[in-house]
């Protein structure tokens, strides 16, 4: 990102100023408006992009049913969002004050609300200054810390809203994959599949004990790229934590590998630029190779199969498969999961049914995803008996859905 000019900032000012003055006269409500407080000449890094990006998903889902009309403004002074609320001002206020204080970084943030007159409203309290916490006026007239100490506690704010946000929005998405409902064979809001050892508190339990290591994950990959080895070692034990916390039931040891591959590569992302993918496939290059003994190794043996490493190494091809899926005005977490089960050589599968049990689930899937979607959940619910029946239960591929619903959530990552 390249340094702006005093000239840039005032001529963004007066835009928005423009853009303000023009809502209010077509539309009558308040304003709310998104933009970043960031010091200095360079205004914009992936970091606080993604600081942005999340407040304004989080606007909409506090909000979204009240808010009449949205513009945005992708500049080189800062990305900028203009929401026009069919709230009153004040409630509007109080809600932006709430999302300013509710995390350190949220020190980094502007929401500004603009009455139907014109006015904008006072948040009450001064901001705190972002190096001694102190009130920001006093220092910032008498410039009482370099740009430098300033860019340091900024950059420290980010890092740590990152990390902490993926780490949330990973065991949200474990937890939303669980709870998607129909799914053939596995644990969910209708049933416990072919699962005899497992129900959905088990799986939510287990998920937000994880959520530590998602987070310490992602702080590894914003610290250093060659990460592997903290990463392993971090997994590991982070597969004890999540075993302490189902009484020994593996629930998502997959996800471990596969979100900790993913969640480093983002970190990386969001400081030194990148591919998600080749980073996480870089990652996996250097790792130690699975257990012989483990399901995915006895697969490989077997036949052939790659499993969670394979897919790793290739980039997670079918996460990207299924990102596709998510995003496609026609599709949604059931296609995504219905085209997962068609395309996988899911080793879950392979292990409890052998390659019999992985045809029957492929064929079943792709014949679903042939047929219109409106019958796709009755469609399922009869795949589900019949696979519970077979004592088939494809964990893989929930595993690779769960980190497409990760990667939606995280935005332009």
């Amino acid at each position: 990102m390249r340094e702006i000019t005093l000239q840039e900032v005032l001529d963004a000012r007066e835009n928005r100023a423009s853009s303000q003055k023009r809502l209010l006269a077509q539309y009558g409500k308040p304003l709310l408006g998104l933009t970043m407080n960031i010091a200095g000449p360079i205004k914009r890094s992936a970091l606080g992009d993604f600081l942005f990006q999340q407040t304004l998903w989080e606007l909409w889902e506090r909000v979204g049913g009240d808010i009449v009309h949205e513009e945005r403004l992708d500049a080189a002074t800062g990305l900028e969002a203009i929401l026009v609320c069919g709230l009153p001002a004040e409630e509007v206020k109080a809600l932006a004050v709430e999302l300013e204080t509710a995390r350190p970084a949220g020190r980094l943030l502007d929401l500004d609300v603009i009455g139907i007159d014109g006015e904008k409203l006072s948040r009450g309290t001064p901001r705190t200054c972002l190096v001694c916490g102190g009130p920001a006026g006093p220092c910032a007239r008498s410039r009482a810390h370099g740009l430098a100490a300033i860019g340091e506690a900024t950059e420290s704010l980010l890092r740590d809203f990152a990390a902490v946000r993926l780490g949330e929005l990973a065991a949200a998405a474990l937890i939303a994959e669980v709870e998607l409902t129909p799914k053939p064979g596995l644990v969910d809001l209708r049933n416990s599949g072919a699962h005899r050892d497992m129900d959905l508190p088990l799986f939510r339990r287990s998920a937000r004990s994880l959520e530590p290591y998602f987070r310490q994950a992602v702080s590894l990959g914003m610290e250093r790229m060659d990460c592997m080895p903290s990463l392993q070692a971090a997994g590991l034990a982070a597969e004890k934590t999540m075993f302490a916390a189902t009484a020994g039931v593996n629930t998502h040891k997959g996800a471990v590998y596969g979100f900790g591959l993913l969640l480093a590569a983002m970190g990386s992302r969001l400081v030194r630029g990148g591919d998600v993918f080749e980073t996480a496939a870089a990652l996996a290059r250097a790792g130690i190779p699975p257990d012989p003994g483990t399901h995915g190794g006895e697969a490989l043996r077997r036949y052939g199969a790659s499993g969670a490493r394979g897919e790793a190494l290739a980039g997670f091809p079918h996460v990207r498969r299924a990102l596709t899926v998510l995003r496609d005005p026609g599709g949604g977490p059931l296609r995504a999961l219905l085209t997962l089960l068609a395309e996988v050589e899911d080793t879950n599968l392979l292990h409890r049914g052998g390659p019999e049990g992985l045809r029957f689930v492929q064929a079943a899937a792709a014949d679903i995803l042939a047929g219109p979607p409106e019958e796709d959940v009755s469609r399922l619910e009869a795949l589900d008996s019949a696979c519970t029946a077979r004592n088939l239960s494809p964990g893989g591929s929930a595993d690779l859905l769960a980190a497409a619903l990760l990667l939606e959530r995280a935005g332009d990552l």
